[in-house]
């Protein structure tokens, strides 16, 4: 089988490199026909776009000259089964969809998350009745529709699509995030002397809950642990920006984003990882990419109860899990870690299993393959 993997998505996101080196371990030839629109570490970003007009008017230069490229570089491709849009390809769909229709193609859109949801819910960026909420709602919906197979990143996620959008289940499909495990392998134990090192990866956009994390580091300021947060801050939130100021340098340390060998690295130094504790409803939704990172790893894992972590994830056995939004949840889950090695051990080490069992890129390359068989298929059958 034949896929092309078709727009302006990250090449270097782990989401786009999972899913690509896992079709390829599966035997599946992937032709990449790409553009590179977005800056690297722009994803974050993408909605600063919506205001400035030199930056538009720049923008949109290069994406005209971006769909005109990938446009014409699709219309001479050669024979292929199905098109997968990367993430993030909320817009791209639009591009491709009459020039997949007229070569007569499925296209699997690797939805991942709502624009709408995201900016709107969780960003807050504009009241729910503001033309920019409609605006995203529309793309979101209309993406959906003009793609033959969306997929997200859980079953939670899976249920909104369809509740918000009017999706049929049969349509949207789930696949975890995953990590590459090339990179991110176990790391030897270091010597563990004080302190005890809690390790954040990840930028500050609220489903995360840094708020937590830092308040978390606070109460436990006369403890032997020290916070390390890698990522970077591009919110203008009064109540993040006093608990950074206010955070003691001696117990809480930041880093800027680092390359994927240097992580591993940081990762290997930390006794423990942390997931997402923000309330907003995608926060409940989502398992994060730094959470595959600690299972990939056999590192011990702390992250938010929701339903999107029990669909994965088994408190005390693979994971704990705390009350989101909770702080002193936080805080007695890390001294539940801190004092009980063995749980620390035996958490990392059922982790790792869970990982190779449900979310190496080998395994999820194999469910997406067997998803596009079977769209192909239903495609075919429809055609004749």
């Amino acid at each position: 089988m034949k896929v092309c993997y078709w727009g302006t998505f990250e090449r270097q996101y782990p989401r786009n490199a999972v899913l690509i080196s896992g079709l390829r371990q599966n035997g599946i030839e992937v032709v990449e026909c790409h553009f590179a629109l977005w800056k690297e570490g722009f994803r974050y970003n993408k909605l600063t776009l919506l205001s400035g007009f030199v930056i538009k008017l720049r923008f949109l230069s290069r994406a005209l000259v971006a769909y005109s490229t990938l446009i014409y570089r699709y219309l001479f491709l050669g024979e292929h089964d199905a098109v997968v849009v990367g993430y993030w390809g909320h817009i791209d769909v639009f591009f491709l969809a009459p020039f997949a229709k007229l070569k007569r193609k499925p296209i699997i859109f690797d939805a991942f998350f709502s624009l709408y949801d995201t900016a709107i819910s969780d960003w807050e960026l504009a009241p729910k009745n503001s033309w920019l909420a409609r605006l995203c709602h529309f793309v979101d919906w209309s993406a959906c529709r003009l793609a033959t197979l969306v997929l997200v990143d859980t079953k939670a996620q899976r249920n909104f699509f369809c509740q918000e959008f009017g999706l049929a289940k049969e349509k949207v499909r789930w696949l975890y995030m995953g990590a590459d495990e090339a990179v991110f392998a176990p790391y030897p134990d270091p010597p563990s002397p004080p302190p005890f090192r809690v390790l954040y990866v990840g930028n500050y956009v609220p489903l995360h809950g840094v708020p937590i994390i830092l308040q978390a580091a606070r109460l436990l300021d006369r403890e032997e642990i020290e916070f390390w947060l890698i990522g970077e801050n591009h919110l203008e939130d009064p109540v993040l920006k006093d608990l950074l100021s206010n955070s003691n340098p001696e117990r809480v340390k930041f880093y800027p984003w680092m390359p994927p060998h240097e992580l591993r690295a940081k990762i290997g130094d930390a006794d423990i990882c942390l997931g997402v504790f923000g309330t907003s409803c995608k926060a409940k939704r989502v398992i994060p990419g730094k959470a595959f990172l600690a299972l990939a790893m056999g590192k011990p894992l702390i992250t938010g109860d929701s339903m999107a972590a029990r669909e994965l994830l088994e408190d005390g056995k693979n994971a704990i899990l705390c009350e989101m939004g909770s702080c002193r949840a936080l805080v007695d889950a890390i001294l539940r870690l801190q004092r009980d090695p063995l749980l620390r051990r035996r958490i990392g080490t059922e982790g790792r299993k869970l990982f190779q069992n449900e979310c190496r890129p080998k395994v999820l390359g194999s469910s997406l393959a067997d998803l596009i068989e079977k769209t192909v298929s239903r495609k075919q059958m429809e055609g004749q």
